[in-house]
């Protein structure tokens, strides 16, 4: 690799992808997602990049919607729920098979809410996800564990996939698409797009690490180690993003 991977993006803005998580990533973790908030100096960066770059986008795990309510920044493309959603101007479009298994989330986020709530988590229904925010339990640890020996095996009942997150256990269709597929096919759209960077904080990330260039964690406290390994840089926080972001809008 480059002693500075970033050169080339900062020189060849017009072959260039640029793609970045949300939560973590453009916004401060919060109390609960209610609460998150892109900070306005960053969405202006985000608008600059706009400017520079041949394609900005926003790959999330809420939804498309959601994470386009929290970046409202003209010419951004938005991925949604870990890549199983896309925002196309005002059409939502799922990933193939995806739509058939609307319902069954549903029914799943009704079925653990019970226990969600016992241990002081609660459900968040996203359509073609579901995330249990642990964040605001008394003991997350403890209701960690209690969710993946009672709520996981519903889940898996519904015939739904899961995994745990940053202070969260999310559940999705058993559908071969994720953040990396989604950048990959968002690339393939883009012949002119010659190099990407990932931006992320979570372990859904690896997946979109695994298909650009330059893969970027944003570190914390809470960073998975497994995600800090895989990446080409590290970055402190949200402020250190900003300030790779602002690197990238330099003429080099």
């Amino acid at each position: 690799m480059l002693a500075d991977p970033l050169l080339p993006f900062r020189d060849q803005p017009a072959t260039s992808a640029i793609l970045l998580d949300v939560d973590g990533t453009l916004a401060p973790i919060a109390a609960h997602p209610a609460l998150s908030l892109v900070p306005p100096p960053t969405l202006a960066i985000v608008a600059r990049l706009v400017e520079r770059f041949v394609v900005v986008a926003c790959v999330s795990g809420r939804s498309a919607r959601e994470a386009a309510r929290l970046v409202p920044v003209a010419g951004v493309g938005f991925i949604g729920n870990h890549g199983l959603e896309a925002l196309e101007g005002e059409r939502l479009r799922y990933a193939d098979g995806v739509e058939a298994w609307l319902p069954i989330v549903s029914a799943a986020a009704q079925a653990v809410t019970p226990i969600a709530s016992e241990v002081g988590a609660w459900v968040e229904d996203k359509g073609a996800t579901l995330s249990i925010h642990l964040r605001e339990a008394p003991d997350p640890a403890a209701a960690r564990a209690v969710l993946v020996a009672r709520a996981a095996p519903l889940i898996v009942a519904a015939g739904l996939r899961w995994r745990l997150g940053r202070m969260t256990l999310e559940a999705r269709p058993p559908i071969a698409a994720d953040k990396g597929t989604a950048i990959a096919a968002l690339l393939g759209r883009h012949a002119e797009v010659r190099r990407s960077l990932y931006a992320g904080d979570d372990l859904t990330d690896l997946d979109g690490f695994r298909v650009v260039d330059v893969a970027v964690a944003v570190g914390s406290d809470e960073t998975p180690p497994e995600l800090l390994s895989a990446a080409s840089l590290v970055v402190s926080g949200t402020t250190g993003l900003v300030d790779l972001l602002v690197s990238l809008t330099d003429s080099g």
